[in-house]
């Protein structure tokens, strides 16, 4: 069975059962990084936790500019050079093993996908915009489409976000999730965990394949960094596949 383990340096890991998969998170507790600074001292200080935690060099860290939206990156190599960002996206897939891939948030949540039989390896990054372009299915499609997985066999790691108790929202976004919005205290919530597990089951992933610990960062914010709560910082969510 599937756990969030913490570790002695502060930040998560997942314990998945496979060995060459590796995912985990950085938060409160390692991120001391001033979010003040330009945005290369930013991303370059973020890269150095991720490569002291993974082991990866840097250049093989790959971050994007998070939009919102539903565009995917294919990574097909390892990076020749240690870019700060790999465009202007919401989504990443690989097959190549030794390649980090990271989603930053805040409160949104971070999805992994992985395919042990054919070793490939999807991120997203899911706010409320990115739910409601569906972008968990759309990285689903792509890897059955590119890299011929089969749906049953992808395994789904949501890691921590925020939670449908957290998540008050106005009617302009409660009307995209009819399936998944709530009532909390005659508040408008909505349960973006549960809108991409749905999205992850109607693609045909199954349900004892989506490992999601449900820990609200909202709540637990000790650990983690939330917007909600007034934080700047940001959560580094990573996942790759060892040689």
């Amino acid at each position: 069975m599937e756990k969030l383990l913490k570790y002695d340096k502060g930040h998560f890991r997942v314990e998945s059962g496979f060995s060459g998969f590796y995912a985990g998170v950085t938060g409160r507790k390692i991120n001391s990084i001033d979010y003040n600074g330009t945005y290369s001292e930013i991303r370059t200080a973020e890269k150095q936790i991720l490569s002291g935690i993974t082991g990866i060099e840097s250049r093989n860290i790959v971050m994007l500019d998070q939009v919102h939206g539903s565009m995917i990156i294919h990574v097909l190599n390892h990076p020749s050079s240690d870019l700060l960002s790999a465009g202007e996206a919401d989504g990443l897939i690989t097959a190549i093993k030794g390649v980090a891939l990271v989603i930053r948030t805040a409160d949104c949540v971070p999805l992994f996908l992985y395919d042990p039989e054919k070793s490939v390896l999807g991120a997203v990054h899911s706010g409320w915009k990115g739910a409601s372009f569906n972008i968990t299915a759309k990285c689903v499609k792509e890897m059955v489409f590119l890299y011929g997985s089969e749906p049953a066999d992808i395994r789904a790691f949501i890691l921590p976000s925020i939670g449908p108790e957290s998540y008050e929202v106005n009617e302009d976004v409660a009307c995209h999730f009819p399936e998944n919005t709530i009532s909390v205290n005659g508040k408008l919530h909505v349960d973006l965990w549960g809108s991409v597990e749905n999205s992850l089951k109607k693609e045909g992933v199954r349900a004892e394949n989506i490992f999601n610990p449900r820990i609200c960062n909202r709540i637990d914010h000790e650990n983690f960094f939330s917007h909600r709560f007034g934080d700047a910082g940001r959560n580094l969510n990573f996942a790759f596949m060892k040689y």
